[in-house]
């Protein structure tokens, strides 16, 4: 006869038991947590809710699952922007609370001790704010978030100097931050580029774009200083660097750079003018952001721009451009900067023909200095409605003594009546740029 004890069958049964209460209540939380989710969730998807129904969908996000620090963090975070848009104390302090539950529900995710810190900066609790950002930096250093918030803290609170440091650390990790970086240390130091190059350090990666940030500051010998650091400059960081000059007013200086580059793109011009492809027998670029060598075209809507090889004055192409739009937006069709010597009269030719243009306010050429429109300008007349054949264009412009380079221009002005359309086509044939011949 065998006798089976019956201790190992309640020790069985006891650890059976345990584990079914287990699963149970790890099944409860699963539901509970899929619960709380799909009431945050549908706030966020949901951005037309009214402020009531988003905080009452928050609460019962967090009645279901009380335990889940994302729940906790989702009403904090929507509690604290309600606070922000109606001005309320008490929904302030409640999300104040929600993120501190998050951090201890959470205490190494540094995402609720981060939203945390922005909450108690907002609500001008600033050395709970630092510990917080102290606390999300020790969690997370090698994120860019725990660095740049906590820059930012440190800035507002008057450490420049720390803040930086900070900023100098998220930019290693996001190098395409340094754009607004600069801003900040060009507002914290009111411009003084000696004391923007100390608290930021730019690396050489970072020179180039310095030099166009410091051009478009129109800090133009500061830029050039840390252009001549860069010894290989990029094809795209001169582009970038030539168009910084360009606008703030220095086509001399944007020319010399770009002119030694040695650039692939870089095009000679026509044998019998200044410009590049005058007669646009080569292939004309869409929205290229090359400052010079070329047109510049965009594309707008209500205006289509093709080489059209039926019928051009000369050669094989031309340009056409045809309108059929609604509205009196001033649309620049065409640009092309050219250097050009000062003191000196220049001539443009181009043969024009249009068809049915119909406007208050019809396209036409102007040509003028590129730095100061002011110091040497000149307009054709509007284009006439209706030139069934090529009629030869011409126009004059003597440039003043300081101008380095001339901008031409096919626009089409804006009109006063807001109801100003346009439609019709024009063609372009043989533009030419030289200096005027000898009467």
């Amino acid at each position: 006869m065998i006798t089976i004890g019956l201790r190992p069958i309640i020790v069985r049964l006891a650890l059976f038991l345990l584990l079914l209460a287990v699963a149970v209540v790890a099944g409860r939380r699963i539901v509970l947590t899929a619960l709380s989710e799909s009431f945050y969730s549908y706030v966020e998807r949901t951005p037309a809710l009214s402020i009531t129904a988003q905080l009452e969908a928050m609460d019962e996000a967090v009645r279901y699952a009380p335990f889940n620090p994302q729940a906790r963090l989702q009403r904090g975070g929507r509690y604290l922007a309600a606070a922000t848009e109606e001005g309320n104390d008490e929904w302030a302090a409640l999300s104040i609370q929600e993120l501190r539950r998050a951090v201890e529900l959470a205490p190494t995710d540094y995402r609720a001790s981060l939203a945390l810190g922005r909450a108690l900066d907002r609500l001008g609790d600033s050395a709970d704010a630092r510990s917080a950002y102290e606390r999300t930096l020790q969690l997370a250093p090698g994120y860019f978030d725990s660095h740049w918030a906590f820059a930012n803290h440190l800035l507002r609170a008057g450490d420049r100097e720390g803040a930086f440091l900070r900023f100098r650390q998220a930019l290693v990790l996001r190098p395409a931050a340094f754009s607004l970086i600069f801003d900040y240390a060009w507002e914290a130091y009111g411009g003084d580029v000696e004391a923007i190059n100390r608290a930021l350090k730019p690396e050489p990666a970072i020179l180039a774009r310095m030099a166009s940030l410091l051009a478009r500051r129109n800090s133009t010998t500061s830029a050039l200083e840390a252009w001549r650091q860069i010894t290989s400059p990029a094809p795209e960081d001169v582009r970038e660097f030539t168009l910084s000059l360009l606008q703030s007013g220095r086509p001399g200086a944007a020319w010399s750079i770009w002119s030694t580059a040695g650039l692939p793109e870089q095009v000679a011009p026509d044998p019998d003018s200044l410009l590049v492809n005058g007669g646009f027998e080569q292939t004309i670029q869409l929205n290229a952001r090359l400052p010079f060598g070329g047109w510049q075209i965009g594309s707008a809507a209500g205006v289509r721009v093709t080489a059209d090889r039926q019928d051009p004055d000369e050669g094989t192409r031309c340009l056409r451009v045809s309108f059929s739009l609604e509205n009196n937006n001033p649309v620049t069709v065409a640009t092309q900067i050219v250097p050009v010597a000062p003191g000196r009269e220049y001539c443009l030719t181009f043969s024009l023909r249009t068809e049915e243009l119909k406007s208050l306010s019809l396209p036409r050429i102007e040509l003028f200095d590129t730095a100061s429109p002011d110091r040497a300008y000149v307009a054709t007349p509007p284009f006439p409605a209706e030139l069934a054949s090529w009629t030869d264009q011409m126009l004059r412009l003597r440039t003043a003594n300081t101008t380095e380079s001339l901008t031409l221009r096919l626009q089409r002005p804006p009109c006063a009546d807001p109801f100003c359309s346009i439609e019709g086509r024009l063609w372009l044939d043989q533009i030419k740029l030289n200096p005027c011949r000898n009467r």
